[in-house]
């Protein structure tokens, strides 16, 4: 489980990071052909290609993408076997965005290394920073101000594109649209009070424990979370004249999915 830490309305959630359009079609399931932790892509093995040994967590990305060029096909993901048998679950994908930034596609290869290193019946978490994956690289004050400039001096949308491209800028909007292919769900339960988790430091880094480096460690990886969000919303707002609406709780995605009905609705 991927969990990013942010902090939000003077509270930190924890939010969980899955990819929108993955579906887990399989469980409890061992094929003769296919092995745990498997990638399968118009029938090609990750673990019979030559991306297999790399340690980048973009290689598993850059696997699919060759293999989908010609034909962009669903792709199947296993994951890791249970803990007392050699059963696993298996996910079907759609294939991904075209590239935008190593950010991005360093962010989206964790995730699928996430599900691929997924433990049936287990719930084990794993944090991610933006900020460490270089998402905030290319979101530079400078190029928002200089998007903030076209639209507000050029009413004619149709012109944005091109002087967006000009300008050097037009990764911001394709950042945007890339990171909406990622789900992102507080988990439940696990909200902590921004000011409990500040007292609880000031106590602890006192007497110098690993458990409060630990901590701060924690907490300034949810402030740059949230530094970094608030771009990108920023972005959103400026473009498309709404907030980005990224992160849901499960009430909302419920409500979303009971209702037929589309429309966003965030945390």
């Amino acid at each position: 489980m991927l969990i990013l830490p942010i902090v939000n309305k003077n509270r930190i959630l924890n939010v969980h990071i899955t990819l929108k359009h993955a579906e887990k079609v399989r469980k409890r399931v061992s094929f003769p052909d296919a092995c745990e932790s498997e990638i399968i892509v118009n029938g090609k093995k990750l673990s019979e290609s030559i991306y297999n040994d790399s340690r980048d967590y973009m290689a598993p990305l850059n696997f699919i993408r060759y293999n989908t060029m010609h034909y962009p096909r669903n792709y199947l993901i296993t994951t890791r076997g249970e803990r007392d048998s050699n059963l696993y679950d298996v996910y079907e994908v759609a294939p991904p965005p075209r590239k935008v930034s190593d950010g991005l596609d360093n962010l989206y290869g964790r995730v699928l290394t996430d599900m691929r290193k997924e433990i049936p019946g287990t719930n084990n978490g794993r944090y991610i920073s933006f900020e460490k994956v270089g998402l905030g690289k290319s979101i530079t004050d400078e190029k928002i101000m200089k998007l903030q400039r076209i639209v507000k001096e050029e009413r004619d949308t149709s012109k944005w594109p091109a002087l967006f491209e000009k300008e050097g800028i037009a990764d911001l909007t394709d950042t945007v649209n890339f990171i909406r292919n990622f789900d992102c769900t507080v988990v439940t339960d696990t909200t902590i009070p921004e000011d409990s988790l500040t007292d609880t430091l000031k106590a602890l880094e006192v007497i110098h424990t690993r458990d409060s480096k630990n901590l701060r460690n924690y907490y300034n990886m949810a402030l740059e979370n949230r530094d970094i969000y608030a771009k990108l919303s920023y972005i959103n707002q400026i473009v498309y004249n709404q907030p980005l609406n990224l992160i849901q709780s499960n009430r909302q995605k419920q409500l979303v999915k009971h209702k037929d009905v589309t429309y966003n609705n965030a945390a």
